[in-house]
């Protein structure tokens, strides 16, 4: 197991793909970078980041709001 995913810290790669990540969904979303809702989005991202969800449409598709809830 990645010793980072026991820690909860990230590589620099790992911040640089959340990051370009959270820069596309918020341009789509048209969210501004200090928002509520984007600090929610930055939220749940790491979270499911840290759950193992790894690929960025995975990420996309449980970020999702209009995604049917998942049981």
């Amino acid at each position: 197991m990645n010793a980072a995913i026991l820690t909860n810290t990230f590589e620099p790669t790992e911040l640089a793909f959340l990051q370009r990540l959270f820069d596309e969904i918020c341009a789509e979303r048209g969210l501004a970078g200090g928002s509520l809702a984007a600090n929610n989005l930055a939220a749940q991202m790491i979270q499911l980041y840290q759950q193992g969800v790894r690929d960025p449409r995975d990420l996309q598709v449980h970020l999702d709001p209009d995604a049917p809830l998942r049981t």
